[in-house]
């Protein structure tokens, strides 16, 4: 079968729900002790809102609507098809960093500047709301959320990456008004990143991004599940290991009531409205999602530094690149993009990235990681950085993201050609493309203020939005082109 023919068919395969044993990620070493697997003695019968997914997204969208004062009686619950925070948010990179030097200027481009004005500030408005959301938790939960400022760094290994990225941030610079730009990008010599931030000698341009932030995802957001489940008892649960089977829709609810049925293992749940905050799974239990909004594995790595290498922890964190490539007789990809960060405790480096056979990137099975993703992870650590040998793998597991058709998040109200229901009470923030964590908890709490009837906030950008014409355009891409659509989104050109 040929590459294109390949692609095709993985990209038109249906998700399915979340395998039940997915590889060991460090970041949930240990559980957390109350949340990590909690649940209710029995299914509530009805809630208001049911939301599927406990990752930032969902904790977004339950923190907006159990907190908004206007919803003071609202009945919300999370089901999770695993343990908390189990999906791509507690499997991350753990960086908050904004790639709005990436997409500002094709969205510039096609859709104007004040939109791309307000998708670079949606990722500044979304880091510093998780920063604010961080310093709201106990000086304990704080300190293990490890959430501390550092300058973003890039190095890149050929001149023409680095050309397109300089001539991106140049692009910004120039039209941003940068006395609002809360994370502006420079570029830096390469001498000061060898000397400053240790990046190995092979490397031809570099730059930073000043006011991002690096942390522990998984204690983050299981700290503030811990803290709503107290302050919010009566109105809230989260339901763990209740993967959501089906939803129909109940033809004879009266107006009002609740119209959602929701089948799982542990029974049913009716609720009023449905949110579905499941990235790359979304396809599962929304068909017309199949071949629209993808599942991407990624691989990611915990890895132990040679005595050398100083503690850089609380000053940066590292990204590395390099042209994308892929071998058609063997099907292998090099993405050509690494991100690390390093625990400003222990010294250790958690870094992910990828090599491996597209077969195995376009695949919604994190149970494994392949042999080929990481055998190359960890031996990349002595390419990018210089004293870091001798390096000790300490773990390595794979996580699931969601890549859309376009390119961009999908916010806001499902329609019934993508359900394939007949009730308006559906809504989405997923698709997220990669960069989920600078985006989805804004995402999150941009769906729960719709559904309240608020309204699109004044920053939520347009073409996140799942408008008529977005989806006219989704719904009648063209088949033929969407393998190559894909690959050229990876950078990879056959």
């Amino acid at each position: 079968m040929e590459i294109t023919e390949r692609v095709r068919a993985l990209l038109n395969r249906s998700p399915g729900l979340p395998v039940s044993q997915p590889t060991v990620s460090s970041w949930q070493e240990p559980s957390h002790p109350t949340v990590g697997a909690t649940q209710s003695p029995n299914l509530p019968a009805e809630v208001d809102v049911a939301i599927i997914g406990s990752g930032v997204t969902g904790c977004g969208v339950a923190h907006t609507l159990l907190n908004h004062p206007n919803a003071s009686k609202l009945r919300v619950t999370i089901l999770e098809a695993r343990g908390a925070v189990s999906g791509a948010t507690g499997r991350n990179g753990g960086h908050l960093i904004s790639n709005a030097d990436e997409l500002f200027p094709p969205i510039a481009e096609a859709m104007g500047m004040e939109e791309a004005n307000k998708v670079a500030h949606l990722s500044e408005r979304t880091i510093a709301l998780l920063k604010g959301v961080c310093s709201s938790l106990s000086e304990e939960d704080q300190d293990a959320a490890e959430l501390r400022s550092v300058a973003s760094t890039i190095a890149f290994e050929d001149e023409g990456t680095f050309k397109e990225a300089r001539h991106a941030i140049e692009f910004v610079q120039k039209n941003r008004d940068q006395s609002v730009c809360t994370l502006p990008e420079t570029i830096v010599t390469v001498e000061h990143a060898i000397e400053k931030w240790k990046y190995n000698h092979n490397i031809v341009g570099t730059a930073q991004q000043t006011g991002a932030a690096a942390l522990w995802p998984y204690r983050l957001f299981t700290a503030l599940y811990k803290d709503l489940l107290k302050d919010k008892h009566g109105r809230f649960t989260l339901e763990t290991n209740t993967p959501v089977t089906s939803i129909s829709l109940d033809q004879n609810a009266t107006p009002g009531s609740a119209t959602y049925l929701l089948q799982t293992p542990r029974g049913s749940i009716r609720a009023r409205h449905v949110i579905h905050c499941t990235n790359g799974h979304a396809g599962h239990l929304i068909p017309g999602l199949v071949g629209k909004l993808w599942p991407v594995r990624a691989t990611m790595s915990r890895q132990k530094l040679g005595p050398s290498f100083p503690l850089l922890g609380n000053q940066v964190s590292w990204t590395y690149r390099s042209k994308p490539t892929m071998d058609p007789s063997t099907a292998i990809a090099s993405i050509g993009l690494y991100y690390a960060q390093q625990n400003a405790k222990t010294g250790d480096l958690w870094i992910g990235g990828e090599m491996q056979r597209i077969d195995d990137i376009l695949s919604s099975d994190d149970s494994v990681v392949s042999e080929q993703a990481k055998m190359n992870l960890t031996s990349i650590v002595p390419k990018m950085l210089h004293g870091a040998e001798p390096v000790k793998t300490i773990g390595v597991w794979s996580g699931i993201m969601g890549f859309t058709a376009d390119g961009l998040p999908m916010v806001g109200q499902l329609p019934n050609a993508f359900t394939g229901r007949t009730g308006r009470g559906e809504w989405i923030a997923a698709g997220y493309n990669g960069h989920g964590m600078d985006k989805a908890w804004s995402c999150g709490e941009a769906v729960a203020r719709m559904l309240l009837g608020e309204g699109v906030p004044s920053w939520m950008p347009n073409c996140f939005l799942l408008g008529e014409e977005r989806l006219k355009v989704i719904r009648e891409q063209d088949e033929d082109l969407m393998p190559s659509n894909f690959l050229g989104r990876m950078g990879i050109v056959l």
